[in-house]
């Protein structure tokens, strides 16, 4: 799915701001309203993986139009471990080989308890293979 934001500012001399007078968004954001300072918003767009693809303006208002592309479901470590959720699972990373109960899978991580009760992380980057 493709993110797409629309935001048209103000330009105002007096105060030196530019502030949003209106938006269009596919999604929620925080700090997306108007009144807002539009540089601030901009950066935060930016910075959550939104590229800048046009603006335009006057004297008066400027449009800037964002997108955000959902990245293409990609080979990860982390499929090798999708739906095995409370099983047992053995991880080979470059540190070595660790064995438990897989408690979580995060987006770039997971979580094992070993059989010494110790909760493990293993970043996926980690992760050489899983059996």
């Amino acid at each position: 799915m493709l993110d797409m934001v629309v935001i048209i500012a103000g330009n105002s001399y007096a105060t030196n701001k530019a502030v949003i007078n209106c938006f269009d968004a596919t999604m929620d954001f925080p700090g997306l309203e108007v009144g807002a300072r539009v540089t601030p918003v901009l950066a935060a767009l930016m910075q959550a993986g939104f590229t800048l693809v046009d603006f335009d303006g006057n004297d008066n208002v400027t449009t800037y139009f964002l997108i955000k592309e959902e990245s293409s479901a990609s080979c990860t470590p982390l499929n090798a471990v999708a739906g095995r959720l409370n099983t047992e699972v053995t991880v080979q990373t470059g540190a070595g080989t660790e064995s438990g109960l897989l408690l979580l899978i995060g987006s770039n991580v997971i979580e094992l308890l070993e059989p010494s009760g110790d909760i493990l992380l293993i970043p996926a980057s980690s992760i050489e293979s899983v059996i």
